[in-house]
């Protein structure tokens, strides 16, 4: 486990999974991912079970440690790339614990978990351009807009998915 201010993150476990199935298929959340599918109890064991043999995508469970290692959250991370130190990365609180800084802290966990123990130089995401919350979130975490998938997710018509980064010195220079 490791731990972060009031938060941690660990490894998913099997008991996560129906919470973690609930927060996915809450609109609130699968509204802002590039896959709107709506996941079952048997995809989700289908998943988790082809998830804990694979090296390239790695899930982590946000907790509160002072409250019985509650599930808030979760971070993905995947399109993993060793050889030149880049991961993607995403983080998703359930909708009853967002507003709390919950979101907030758990960038500053995986930005320094990703850069100072697992030397990372580049962390990347992407987010819908309407998703107003994330991206003043992205950006206050000292993420830049790289770039732009133009009219490559459709919700309610098409936008454009942003490509936003940041890099280990910009990380390091803040702060």
């Amino acid at each position: 486990m490791f731990e972060y201010g009031k938060i941690a993150m660990r490894p998913v476990e099997a008991g996560d999974l129906e919470e973690m199935r609930r927060l996915r298929n809450d609109q609130s959340t699968w509204q802002y991912l590039s896959d709107a599918t709506l996941i079952s109890n048997e995809m989700q064991l289908r998943w988790f079970d082809n998830n804990s043999r694979s090296l390239d995508d790695r899930y982590y469970a946000i907790t509160l440690p002072l409250e019985d290692n509650r599930f808030i959250g979760i971070i993905r991370t995947d399109e993993i790339d060793y050889k030149n130190r880049s991961i993607r990365i995403g983080l998703d609180i359930v909708p009853g614990e967002r507003g709390k800084g919950y979101g907030t802290l758990g960038f500053q966990m995986m930005l320094r978990y990703f850069f100072d123990y697992h030397s990372f130089h580049r962390l990347w995401l992407c987010v819908l351009e309407n998703n107003e919350i994330a991206k003043r979130l992205y950006k206050n975490a000292g993420f830049t807009e790289e770039g732009r998938l133009r009219q490559a997710i459709w919700r309610d018509g098409w936008r454009d998915y942003i490509i936003m980064g940041v890099l280990e010195d910009e990380y390091r220079e803040r702060p």
